[in-house]
């Protein structure tokens, strides 16, 4: 049993001296950047898309048929994206309108950061891309920067200028678990 034992160490030291260093002192821990969509665990609105529509009424006590204008929200996950070597959080916003009464119109786009207990922190929120169409989408790429696991989402509000002034709004149908 002397002799295995021998062998073992001689074999590790051979090792060791062949360059494969075991040593923590010599290794990288620094974590390379990572994402990973995950299914959302709350339900603050609509998902992924979804319609508003004109909310004046009507003069008699019946609503009218139809509503003058009808909108069509859509915003997409977050998608973790390279541009100019650095890692971004990207996020799109979508909004188009059918009908009369709407115009202008358009979409914002808000990044939020999860902190706990089911708070969001809005970390960056893009101007509205107002439209005399009847489509408007926003794009943005957030730089990733930050420590450890974090959890973001996108939500897309939409607003329409007509008379009265309507919005709505939808959330992204999963967040994004990055490490940047």
């Amino acid at each position: 049993m002397r002799v295995r034992g021998k062998i073992v160490l001689l074999a590790a030291s051979c090792l060791i001296g062949a360059g494969i260093n075991t040593s923590p002192a010599h290794s990288d821990f620094t974590p390379q950047p990572r994402a990973e969509l995950v299914p959302a665990r709350d339900d603050p609105g609509p998902r992924g898309r979804t319609t508003y529509e004109d909310q004046t009424p009507s003069g008699g006590i019946e609503r009218a048929a139809a509503p003058a204008w009808r909108c069509h929200l859509y915003v997409g996950d977050p998608e973790f994206v390279r541009n100019n070597g650095r890692w971004h959080i990207q996020g799109v916003g979508r909004q188009w309108c059918t009908g009369a009464g709407y115009i202008p119109q358009g979409p914002r786009l808000t990044l939020q950061r999860y902190l706990g207990v089911g708070i969001w922190r809005n970390v960056h929120r893009t101007s509205i891309a107002w439209s005399r169409g009847h489509f408007a989408e926003i794009q943005y790429m957030w730089p990733c920067a930050g420590t450890g696991s974090e959890e973001y989402r996108w939500v897309v509000d939409g607003f329409a200028e007509g008379v009265p002034r309507s919005r709505g709004n939808a959330y992204s149908l999963h967040y994004l678990r990055v490490i940047c």
